[in-house]
């Protein structure tokens, strides 16, 4: 954790936090990356390099993983924000933000911008985010559970042969996952993963002509989520597990996956009247640990017409 020398005392306890990239300029962006549900920000190392000459970036770990203490309160989507909103206060760190997102980061980024000003946040990178409007009525589904049982995540889908991190960096992230006290922070926030959509779904966010980040540019980027589940269906079906009947399910699901998935990750577009929609066929689900320049493409994009947005804006 060569990079997080940072920590913020946020009133009941502290978090740790790293900032990359190129050294901010009054009225900059600053890049705030909400990484997913039991995920590192470790895991956002390669993104970073490739923006170190364009962009301030803040990492940052949520309550209980790497360096940051654990929370006296439950690790819930308000809480999360809450928390994230009293670091930028105890570091000092001003807007404009350009907020980021990986999986369940997408609910937490919406609900950080629905706390703010409008004024404060510049833009929005979401990165094969979680909605309200999921195709899992839980998660983990049992049957999805049952056929995986045992296995490992992140050799079956590929991650421990396909990584952009150096071997340092990928050391370091196998050792902050593989530790008990974040395991433990990990099995406490799992949860309110479902929690949190209904909670989100009541801000009514993606009603068409919401509007809700007012025109500034949102970027989707969907991952291939779909080849990761397929690799996970065939890996515990060859090891035996699961019924008939939860495989069943698990293959319903599969089928079903790719119109309903794309639905749902357009629907994020309804956010603004300036986005754009690309696809990481590439990658599964974790496009920030396979394909790092795809993310930073995005951030490109969005930093790119932040000027076009204030310019407009002006002339309106």
């Amino acid at each position: 954790m060569e990079h997080f020398r940072h920590t913020a005392h946020i009133g009941t306890h502290s978090l740790s936090y790293a900032l990359r990239g190129k050294k901010r300029s009054p009225g900059d962006p600053l890049v705030v990356v909400i990484a997913g549900i039991t995920c590192s920000a470790l895991e956002w190392g390669p993104v970073c390099r490739h923006l170190e000459a364009e962009a301030s970036i803040l990492l940052y770990e949520r309550s209980g993983y790497g360096r940051s203490e654990v929370s006296p309160n439950e690790p819930d989507s308000i809480t999360a924000v809450d928390e994230l909103n009293r670091l930028l206060v105890a570091a000092a760190l001003e807007p404009p933000y350009l907020v980021v997102g990986h999986s369940w980061g997408g609910i937490l980024s919406r609900e950080f911008i629905a706390t703010r000003p409008i004024e404060d946040i510049c833009g929005l990178v979401l990165v094969d985010a979680v909605q309200e409007r999921m195709r899992f009525e839980s998660w983990p589904d049992p049957s999805i559970e049952a056929v995986n049982e045992g296995l490992d995540y992140m050799e079956v889908v590929g991650l421990t042969k396909n990584y952009k991190l150096t071997e340092s960096e990928w050391n370091e992230l196998m050792a902050e996952e593989a530790s008990e006290k974040h395991s433990r922070q990990a099995a406490r926030e799992m949860p309110y993963l479902q929690v949190s959509r209904a909670v989100i779904a009541k801000k009514q966010q993606l009603i068409p002509g919401q509007n809700l980040l007012k025109g500034k540019p949102v970027a989707v980027l969907m991952g291939n989520s779909k080849r990761d589940l397929e690799r996970l269906y065939k890996a515990g079906v060859d090891k035996g597990q699961g019924t008939e009947a939860q495989r069943a399910r698990f293959r319903e699901y599969l089928e079903q996956w790719d119109q309903t998935e794309e639905d749902c990750q357009r629907e994020l577009l309804h956010l603004s009247t300036l986005t754009r929609f690309s696809t990481a066929e590439l990658s599964g689900h974790n496009v920030q640990i396979t394909e790092p320049e795809r993310i930073a493409d995005e951030i490109r994009w969005v930093l790119q017409n932040v000027n076009r947005h204030q310019t407009e804006s002006l002339t309106q």
